[in-house]
Parts: structure tokens; C-alpha cells; sequence
């Protein structure tokens, strides 16, 4: 009761301190703060809302959620002014809690991308996978051309980004992308920065399947979905078993790691693996399914064969090589 009594004193003294904080710009010379929307508020039904709220449908915000928010909030901005002090100076730096996004693009750039690609990418992913949201800053380095993103990656992580468009530092929470190639290298990376927070133990053959997976993808009509298309990996899957030298699906889950020497037709493998369980409506039950199972089944094989009713996967692996005959097929006729 005392804890009760305590909540309900000092709480909406903490909610209106976050609301404050969270609405009032914090200055920098390069650094910009979340804007206000200028918008047209949108109309609620509020007595929905209430029933929803009695239902349990509607999260009530709390004084401690309110204080992680504004310590998410301060820990980006720390994160803006630290990561700042390594850019360039004509570089920019938008917050948007959690991402610190920047570049060498303008400030308006920034948020577009934020807008249009960021957040839309982070919400259908989460609807589809990912329980955890962020609870650390996330930098994201976007760069116009290859001079500027190749002299970015080396001056902070001593990169040598010839074979490349981006990558992610999962130590530093750091993506840095070449943006001027399109958003699928943003879409892909950003798919691993979000997953780790959710699967922090997730094996490399389904990170990078999944990853892969969201290079080459598109929103559904309303914006929550993102679906995996076919891109150009499915040159390399074919290659590999034209010349019988594409591993079976067990060998490709039951390894530690992915192998340099093949990984090109590896994560071709993963990638395309990853859009038949799509297509077959199986992918983001199996995700959940295999990361609340991992401590058990770290590789995902024995939940996959459950799944799909099978004892191994050897008949899997034929239907599989025949979906990827069928689907190139398919991609050659258009």
C-alpha cells in the first residue's frame, strides 16, 4: 500500500518531467532533437480507448516506464554528442530515441529516412518477430556515396569496405551503411541491430537468413508487414546447385558459423530457406518458436523438423530445391 501510495504521489510528477523533456529541443550545433508533429491530432473514440484500457488492451503508462524513456532519451543524446566528436564536422545528427541517425546527408534527408524506411522497418518487424524492443541507443550512419561511406567505416572501425554496402558493429551498436545504394543494405543490417536485442543468441545461419531476407523487400497495403521478395542471391543458390555443390539444409543449420570461403551461396541458402517458410506462412511461428527453445535446441533443427512434420529434413530439402527451380522459373518468365 505504501508503494501504492508513493506511485500515485510522485508519478504524474514523473510523467510530465519525461513529457517535458521528451518535447523540449536539446541544442547542439550538429545535433537535432525529435520534432514536434505539426499534424492534425487524430481523432479517438475515447469511450473505446477506456474499454480498452479495462480489457488490458491498452498499456497504461507507469512513473518507471516514464523513466526509461527519458533514460533511453538522455542515453541517446550522449550517444549523439560522443559519436559526433568522431564525424566529420559537416556531418549531421538527428535523435530519435532509440536510433542516433547521421551522416553526410542534410538534417530533412535524415529524418525522411527515418520516417520512410526506420520506423516503418522496425514496427513491421516487431509485429512480426521481435517481443524486445531496444533498450540502448542504436547508431545509424547513413552516407551518400562510396568515397564518404568507405572513409567513414575506416576512420571508426578501420573497415576495408571494398566488398560491401554496410555493415553493423554489434559491440558498439553502430550500423554505417552506404545509403546511395538503396535501403535494402539498411533494411538488412537494421534487421540484425533489432534482432540481437531480441535473440541475442541467435545462430548466424537464421540472423543472416532473416537479414538477407529484408534486402530485397516490400511493405503490405497497410504498412505492417514486410514481405521478402526474390533478389539477385537466388544467382548464386542456382550456380551451386547446378554444379551439385550445394550443402543439404541439416549441414547448413547444424553448422557453428557460416563459412567464409562459401558465403555467398550460404547466405543465399539461409536467405531463400527463410522466404519458403514465408511462403508458407511457417516464418515468424518458427522464429518464436526457436528463440523461446533456443537454450535447448541452439541450432533451430529440431523445432523446424517439429514444425514442419518431418523426422529430418530430407524431404524438406528436396521440396525446398524444387521451390527454388519453380521460383526462378517463375522470376525468368516475368
Amino acid at each position: 500500500m505504501l508503494t501504492r501510495a508513493i506511485l500515485l504521489v510522485i508519478g504524474p510528477g514523473f510523467l510530465i518531467a519525461g513529457c517535458w523533456f521528451l518535447t523540449v529541443g536539446r541544442s547542439s550545433k550538429n545535433v537535432q532533437a525529435a520534432p514536434t508533429s505539426t499534424s492534425a491530432p487524430r481523432e479517438f473514440d475515447v469511450q473505446e480507448l477506456h474499454a480498452g484500457v479495462e480489457a488490458g488492451l491498452v498499456p497504461v503508462d507507469s512513473a518507471a516506464t516514464a523513466v526509461d524513456r527519458r533514460s533511453l532519451t538522455v542515453a541517446c543524446d550522449e550517444q549523439a554528442r560522443q559519436i559526433g566528436e568522431q564525424l566529420d564536422e559537416r556531418d549531421r545528427i538527428i535523435v530519435r530515441p532509440p536510433f542516433v541517425i547521421g551522416g553526410d546527408l542534410s538534417e530533412a534527408e535524415l529524418d525522411r529516412y527515418y520516417v520512410q524506411t526506420i520506423l516503418p522497418t522496425k514496427r513491421a518487424l516487431e509485429l512480426a518477430y521481435f517481443d524486445r524492443a531496444p533498450d540502448m541507443p542504436l547508431t545509424l550512419l547513413l552516407y551518400s556515396n562510396e568515397r564518404a561511406y568507405r572513409d567513414a567505416a575506416w576512420k571508426l572501425d578501420r573497415r576495408n569496405t571494398t566488398n560491401y554496402y554496410g555493415y553493423y558493429v554489434r559491440s558498439e551498436k553502430r550500423i554505417v551503411v552506404n545509403i546511395g545504394t538503396g535501403e535494402g543494405t539498411l533494411a538488412h543490417e537494421l534487421t540484425h541491430a533489432l534482432g540481437h536485442f531480441d535473440f541475442p543468441n541467435m545462430p548466424e545461419w537464421f540472423d543472416e537468413g532473416l537479414a538477407s531476407l529484408y534486402e530485397e523487400a516490400d511493405f503490405s497495403e497497410d504498412g505492417l508487414r514486410l514481405n521478402g521478395l526474390s533478389n539477385w542471391r537466388l544467382n548464386h543458390l542456382l550456380s551451386a546447385m547446378q554444379k551439385r555443390r550445394l550443402g543439404t539444409l541439416e549441414s547448413l543449420i547444424s553448422a557453428r558459423e557460416i563459412r567464409e570461403e562459401k558465403q555467398a551461396v550460404e547466405y543465399a541458402h539461409a536467405r531463400y530457406f527463410c522466404l519458403y517458410l514465408q511462403e508458407r506462412g511457417l516464418l515468424p511461428f518458427f522464429y518464436r518458436k526457436f528463440r523461446d527453445r533456443a537454450t535447448t535446441d541452439p541450432s533451430g533443427l529440431r523445432t523446424l523438423c517439429e514444425i514442419l512434420g518431418e523426422e529430418n529434413l530430407d524431404p524438406v530439402d528436396r521440396n525446398f530445391r524444387q521451390w527454388v527451380i519453380a521460383l526462378y522459373e517463375q522470376v525468368r518468365s516475368k
